[in-house]
């Protein structure tokens, strides 16, 4: 189902054109649905089933009104979803998975849609997606965590962006350009 789409009716008969973004590495992005339609639901049928599998009135009317807010963004290559959540402060996926109350962090869930089976991304292509959907100077993660923090799930992949001009406190201080025919064992750089 992510790996074929169709715009929806409704954005063909009011002459709406989806949300593009210019990508060098995948072509394009294309905003194709929230994080609420992306599953077919309304707002009140995600309410129920948020309901039926164990959460409270309000903390399923909550969890539904930020899926709406969240952005599902496909690749021109067909390879890649992601969906794109932004950790606002007082809600309640801030408060499940921001522990400092940093403010400013974005949520990047990733998911290959060419091959489901496919559990490896290159990091190249996750560079790609954080500096497309995000920004080329923002800095992001991908956690190892501790076992009783594994949330493996579904073959997904998670980036947690950080607010421009925070940086990650380890790593290199400087990037070095990486040349391709100085290395013989790096790989070609366009893949």
């Amino acid at each position: 189902m992510d790996g074929v789409f169709k715009q929806p009716a409704v954005y063909q008969q009011l002459g709406v054109k989806m949300k593009t973004i210019k990508s060098k590495r995948f072509g394009h992005w294309e905003l194709r649905a929230d994080g609420l339609s992306q599953h077919d639901m309304t707002s009140k049928q995600m309410r129920k089933f948020l309901m039926d599998s164990g959460m409270t009135k309000k903390q399923a009317t909550s969890e539904a009104r930020e899926m709406k807010r969240n952005e599902c963004w496909y690749d021109a290559t067909g390879k890649y979803k992601v969906v794109l959540h932004e950790l606002i402060k007082g809600t309640s996926r801030h408060e499940q998975l921001v522990h400092d109350g940093t403010e400013g962090i974005t949520w990047l869930s990733i998911r290959r849609i060419d091959d489901p089976s496919i559990y490896a991304c290159d990091w190249r292509d996750m560079q790609a997606i954080k500096n497309d959907l995000c920004s080329p100077i923002r800095e992001a993660v991908e956690i190892y965590p501790s076992e009783e923090r594994v949330h493996d799930t579904s073959n997904v992949f998670h980036l947690w962006v950080l607010p421009e001009g925070a940086l990650v406190p380890v790593g290199y201080m400087h990037g070095v350009d990486v040349n391709d025919q100085d290395d013989p064992t790096q790989r070609k750089l366009n893949t």
